[in-house]
């Protein structure tokens, strides 16, 4: 199986959508989908600027677009206890965080006291279970830290949705902290991750990480621009 993290394009935050050109990025997304890719299944986060540039694909290939909640972005604050203040989880000062070896422990980092009191551990419980439950419908049970083959997993499911959602996604399929690809991952708009399945061990299968943050269908111009902001 070949999973695609797709982050939205440009977005016009205070709206929730996308700028012009966010809509411009996305048809180049698109049409890069379409020469690449034979794409299976596609879900969506409900977020406007996700729906938006969903909506740029299935336009070409007629394809329906199944939303699912837990997709939406994981805009989650959690105290920076260095500063004693609250900040978005992907930015915490990094002397802070990386300090800290229970943040990176895959099992128990939701003990972290960066992490008291903030919905944090819960979010991320709700994408792991939400993004299993999906995997399951599409051929991949979990089982511990692994997923079991149930009939025909030769596909290929994109995810149309937002940065810290998809660092998430890609911590519960490689097996280790969301804290390490929150704060050590980054993604342009439409940026692409693609993970597949190493089939090479009979039914039991892991998660390999194959590309991140791929924006090569923008060129080298305007569309590409590296922005940290």
């Amino acid at each position: 199986m070949k999973i695609l993290l797709i982050r939205h394009g440009e977005p016009d935050y205070e709206h929730d959508c996308l700028t012009e050109k966010g809509h411009v990025q996305a048809e180049k997304l698109a049409e890069r989908l379409m020469r690449e890719y034979r794409i299976d299944k596609v879900y969506a986060s409900p977020m406007g600027r996700a729906q938006e540039t969903a909506k740029h694909y299935v336009g070409h290939s007629a394809q329906d677009i199944e939303t699912r909640e837990w997709l939406r972005e994981f805009q989650v604050h959690i105290k920076d206890c260095v500063k004693d203040e609250k900040v978005v989880v992907w930015d915490i000062y990094p002397k802070n965080w990386t300090d800290n070896a229970l943040l990176f422990d895959k099992d128990n980092f939701g003990n972290a006291p960066e992490l008291a009191g903030s919905e944090m551990y819960a979010r991320y419980r709700e994408a792991a279970e939400g993004l299993d439950a999906l995997l399951s419908e599409n051929g991949l049970v979990r089982e511990g830290g692994i997923y079991r083959r149930e009939g025909d997993t030769d596909k290929t499911i994109a995810l149309f949705c937002h940065f810290g959602i998809s660092c998430v996604m890609a911590a519960r399929l490689m097996g280790i902290s969301p804290m390490v690809t929150l704060n050590g991952f980054s993604a342009e708009p439409t940026a692409i991750a693609t993970l597949c399945t190493d089939d090479r061990f009979g039914e039991n299968v892991n998660f390999r990480l194959h590309g991140w943050g791929d924006i090569t269908h923008l060129g080298s111009g305007e569309f590409s621009g590296i922005n940290y902001k």
